[in-house]
């Protein structure tokens, strides 16, 4: 997908002064330097090679020739549920591509965003949440998603918490000690205004930089932009040679489809309450463009596991499907830049999130698909 001009965004990063506190305190004062101060709030086993998708390379001969020193490659975020993933990826960009709510597990795919200068060429992978077991097989493809976004990295960043069991959240993304070459690595230490406390980001900054699988410890506020740019910075001067693998006015792979589903997906997962989001997927049946002041007509159908779901989308009266339909409406028109009429339709699939069939019709396995749903 396109977007017309440069979607890039320059994040300023103040130097500090102070030079008596070794490393650590350098990384923390770093981020005290933006403008936070004390206090203030913030509103796996081995890899199966069998599994293992490589991402291919589409063709770099086609697209204008690249200066000799051009640098591409894929930067893989890694994390648990709700560590700020989706984000950093946004605030990299400089444009909402992933969608981002209160609730864990929201992303479900790989999302794919691109940032490109005539230099340089970083692909960001922004994975779905690594979570400790498989509760459905919806959660299985996730994270194969995840193996494989990892197994194309050239660069990784773990991300965790700050303020909510970093230890744990490490624990459980910590990759097993392999022999051989590994990608650079760094861990984030994202939601740090949420500590304010300076020696507690210290102690944080000195632990994982303890930690053999870490290069390098970069303490960020993803949600106020604050240390994103040392982010950016610090997987620029480690991306590898190589030559320009996307055009570069695109700043992602998925068609419009795709990201108008995400959007109205977005709005059940704020919309509704308990299993409901969970339990729902979101198919774009067809997108017709119109020129002129007419609207785009778009059809988009709502899948939910049990016929009771349907009454709970709809509400009363329709009054919640009218909810959700206006939200959407706002941000597709929005991101699109263009009104739309929004049709939403609400159709049951027992237990897709169980069956193999339903998720690859879905598209949960190629966020890409065209083809339809049988039913």
């Amino acid at each position: 997908m396109r977007w017309r001009g440069k979607c890039t965004r320059t994040l300023a990063m103040r130097d500090t002064d102070d030079e008596d506190e070794g490393p650590d305190a350098d990384l923390a004062d770093s981020f005290f330097a933006d403008g936070f101060e004390d206090g203030e709030d913030e509103d796996e086993d081995d890899e199966d090679e069998d599994d293992i998708e490589v991402l291919p390379y589409i063709g770099g001969e086609l697209l204008k020739e690249d200066p000799a020193d051009h640098k591409s490659g894929y930067v893989a975020i890694v994390g648990r549920p709700n560590a700020g993933k989706s984000t950093l990826m946004n605030d990299l960009l400089g444009t909402k591509l992933s969608i981002v709510t209160f609730k864990p597990q929201t992303t479900r795919h790989r999302i794919l965003g691109i940032l490109s200068d005539d230099a340089y060429q970083m692909v960001l992978l922004d994975t779905p949440g690594v979570m400790q077991e498989e509760f459905n097989k919806l959660d299985g493809i996730m994270l194969k998603s995840v193996r494989n976004s990892m197994a194309n990295a050239d660069i990784l960043f773990y991300i965790v918490d700050a303020a909510r069991d970093p230890f744990g959240a490490w624990e459980g993304l910590a990759p097993k000690k392999k022999k051989g070459k590994r990608v650079p690595t760094a861990l984030i230490l994202n939601k740090c205004d949420m500590v304010g406390d300076r020696e507690r980001i210290m102690e944080l900054i000195e632990y994982f930089q303890g930690q053999e699988e870490i290069d390098e410890v970069l303490p960020i506020s993803a949600l106020n932009s604050t240390g994103v740019q040392n982010v950016k910075n610090w997987a620029l001067d480690r991306l590898p040679a190589g030559p320009t693998l996307y055009p570069k006015d695109a700043i992602s792979e998925h068609p419009e489809r795709f990201f108008i589903a995400e959007i109205i997906r977005e709005k059940i997962f704020l919309q509704y309450k308990q299993e409901v989001p969970y339990s729902t997927q979101v198919w774009i049946e067809s997108h017709k463009e119109r020129s002129g002041p007419a609207k785009d007509l778009i059809l988009a159908k709502v899948y939910v596991e049990r016929q009771s779901q349907v009454a709970i989308i709809v509400g009363q009266g329709g009054s919640a499907m009218k909810r959700l339909s206006s939200a959407a409406r706002a941000d597709i028109e929005k991101f699109l830049g263009r009104p739309v009429f929004l049709d939403i339709q609400v159709k049951v699939r027992d237990g897709w999130r169980q069956d193999d069939a339903s998720l690859s019709d879905l598209g949960l396995d190629d966020p890409n698909r065209l083809e339809s749903p049988l039913i």
